[in-house]
């Protein structure tokens, strides 16, 4: 395999770096760090050009948080400076390593996303009737430094650059293993570090390139045709469950090799026909698509609050439309409008102290539910179920009342 030289050299380049720059700042140039770094934006940059240059930059330390939605998280937040280091060496190597990646890898790539990924895996449940749904289990505080250097190697050959990888990765860590010489004594060990910080550029793309030998794996040795992966989320289809059972094996037994493991809740054998939950979205086999329901149920109480802080005057109208605009161009990639309407009219139906009259907006029936209201009130029913109402919503049949089926 060609190795590639030289590479260090293009990495410290004033135009690379100044091209980095503008990436990292984008969305921070009027925060703290981001204004103090565009204030003195021609002296910070070629200051870490001369620290590069000469061998002497070294990484800072690590603002750590916890943010809890989808889940729980720890977030690493490096200084901008050593982000314009982790942009200037992904401008460089990513277009190497793009030609290596498969064409079903779909996080953090040019012309990919949650999207994509979601329209292939919808494209093979509508060809293959069952789905081996994998998840790795706490996959960035796993990841082996050892392994991910040498996989690294493998197509970098620039000995200056894999030491400014070696910098960057040993900034951070999750967790140690300890490896002993063979012949050697008991003092004779190497500590190697495990795990990448979430929130670094160069984690999503050393992630990649971790599992990249097992996306070759799946296609090339096991040969399955439809497999698709969203960073440590993929799936396999296939015809026969008990081949897919096998090639299950397979995969466990690969990512041992890479000191992985499977997350055993999330390891699971479905038919399509019964919906496929993956990138945020249920595929199925009949072609049709819907929006995860814990995404549906997190984005309401983050709509509910945002409501809640406008009525208060603590948060401008503007976040609140920028963030129904977000939402609503995700979801409109599913069958949603009935939801999209459920959920912005605040009539979505919640596990805790469920409202009267609301359609589950992720599934159930579409008429009215137990309890409802009498039926010529206009929440009870969606607008196409109503019994023949007037344009100004009365209905005539006063004195029944509408219940589930």
């Amino acid at each position: 395999m060609h190795r590639h030289q030289r590479l260090y050299e293009r990495i410290v380049r004033l135009e690379n770096l100044i091209a980095a720059a503008r990436s990292a700042l984008r969305g921070r140039r009027w925060r703290g760090p981001g204004a103090a770094f565009l204030a003195n934006f021609e002296h910070e940059v070629v200051a870490l050009h001369e620290e590069l240059s000469a061998g002497s930059y070294r990484h800072g330390g690590y603002h750590y948080f916890t943010i809890h939605e989808p889940k729980e998280r720890v977030v690493a937040a490096a200084p901008l400076r050593d982000r314009v280091v982790h942009h200037a060496i992904v401008r460089v190597i990513e277009p190497i390593f793009e030609r290596r990646f498969i064409e079903d890898s779909y996080a953090c790539r040019r012309g990919k996303g949650t999207h994509a990924a979601m329209r292939r895996a919808a494209e093979f449940a509508r060809r293959w009737p069952y789905a081996l749904k994998c998840d790795v289990r706490r996959y960035f505080p796993s990841i082996d430094h050892d392994i991910l250097l040498d996989l690294l190697r493998r197509v970098i050959g620039d000995a200056r650059l894999m030491d400014l990888i070696g910098l960057i990765l040993a900034s951070h860590e999750d967790g140690q293993r300890q490896v002993w010489a063979p012949g050697g004594n008991l003092f004779d060990v190497r500590i190697i570090q495990r795990g990448l910080p979430i929130g670094n550029l160069t984690s999503q793309f050393f992630a990649n390139v971790y599992l990249n030998p097992l996306d070759h794996f799946v296609k090339h040795e096991l040969r399955v045709r439809g497999y698709v992966r969203y960073m440590d989320d993929f799936l396999l289809f296939g015809d026969d469950r008990t081949a897919l059972r096998r090639q299950g094996a397979a995969v466990r037994g690969k990512l041992a090799d890479l000191r992985l493991t499977i997350h055993p809740d999330k390891y699971r054998l479905l038919p399509t026909a019964g919906g496929v939950d993956f990138a945020g979205y249920v595929v199925f086999a009949n072609g049709r698509i819907r929006v995860r329901g814990s995404s549906v149920r997190r984005f309401d109480r983050r709509y509910r609050r945002l409501l809640w802080e406008l009525r208060q005057r603590r948060t401008p109208a503007a976040r609140v439309t920028q963030s129904v605009r977000a939402w609503g161009a995700h979801v409109r990639h599913a069958q949603s409008y009935g939801l999209r309407r459920s959920v912005l009219s605040g009539r979505v139906e919640r596990k805790e102290g469920r409202r009267k009259g609301v359609r589950d907006p992720c599934g159930g029936s579409s008429r009215g539910l137990r309890g409802g209201d009498w039926n010529n009130n206009s929440n009870n029913l969606q607008a196409s179920n109503r019994n023949n109402n007037n344009p100004a919503n009365e209905n005539n049949n006063i004195g029944f009342r509408v219940t589930s089926s």
